[in-house]
């Protein structure tokens, strides 16, 4: 992606490698979604990954794992696309502006812009998500399209966008200090022409950084599933109301480390997700590449 081959394959194929990566991805980390929503939307007693995973399956076996799951992993497929084509669309665009020369803040610019569109794409799937697993909305929806029944009946089709702000926030610095990290550490790196060292170095890297990245935004990621899990009715009025407003709020309520919620589970879920996605979609472009030569 670094290299700048990326805009030299035929768009049909970038749609098809973003599409197949982010299936992948969605169904590889789909359980560690779940026990970070669950985290971050609990405002009781500490949890911890193992006694929520098992929690979980014992509301509805190893398939609850996965309640959510179709709209997250569908969402998975245009926000792959959207992200990875704006990010090199507006790569591509700076680096011109700059005599063709690659930077650290040039990538970290371009991150921050595909972040816009990706969290766009993304939120109506991610509300849907957050509502079939949140347990204060159990027995409430059936399935994922009884759920956009209900909520688009009930609450109206802006409601597919509640949390879109929090969302941009936590994509566009997830983005920027994911990509511009891996950026750097690959620039500073000796070429590696084994096939399986290098695969096995991106996916460390990606881990790394992935990891790194979460530790800055997950604050707004916390914010961003409070507001979509929240009951709203004409007695109780909306707790969480504003990006900043529910920061303090939650800060003032629950401390420092409530913001935190989830870092474990998100960390391992964007880490690895993430660059078993990015992974994926290299090895999709480059493969029909060849089947073309």
């Amino acid at each position: 992606v670094h290299g700048g081959t990326f805009h030299r394959r035929a768009m049909g194929e970038v749609f098809l490698s973003g599409a197949v990566a982010g299936i992948i991805e969605g169904l590889t980390i789909q359980p560690l979604e779940m026990i970070k929503t669950r985290f971050q939307i609990n405002t009781g007693a500490r949890m911890r990954v193992w006694e929520t995973l098992v929690d979980v399956v014992k509301e509805g076996g190893f398939g609850r794992l996965y309640r959510g799951g179709l709209p997250e992993i569908v969402g998975l497929i245009p926000r792959s696309t959207a992200m990875w084509s704006t990010y090199e669309f507006a790569r591509r665009k700076l680096t011109a502006m700059n005599n063709g020369q690659a930077t650290a803040p040039i990538v970290c610019v371009s991150g921050a812009i595909a972040g816009i569109g990706e969290a766009s794409v993304f939120q109506p799937f991610q509300l849907v998500k957050v509502r079939l697993m949140a347990k204060e909305h159990l027995g409430k929806y059936s399935n994922t399209f009884d759920c956009i029944g209900k909520v688009a009946k009930t609450e109206g089709f802006s409601a597919f966008f509640i949390g879109l702000t929090p969302t941009i926030f936590r994509n566009c610095l997830w983005n920027s200090v994911y990509l511009t990290t891996i950026f750097t550490i690959e620039q500073r790196l000796p070429q590696v022409d084994y096939e399986p060292q290098r695969t096995l170095q991106k996916l460390i890297i990606g881990i790394g950084a992935g990891t790194l990245a979460t530790c800055c935004n997950i604050p707004f990621d916390v914010v961003k599933s409070r507001f979509q899990s929240q009951l709203i009715t004409p007695e109780t009025p909306a707790k969480y109301r504003g990006t900043f407003q529910s920061l303090k709020l939650i800060y003032k309520e629950e401390g420092g480390t409530a913001l935190y919620r989830g870092l474990a589970p998100k960390a391992l879920r964007l880490g690895i997700g993430t660059t078993v996605g990015l992974i994926v979609f290299e090895k999709l472009l480059a493969f029909q590449e060849s089947s073309r030569e």
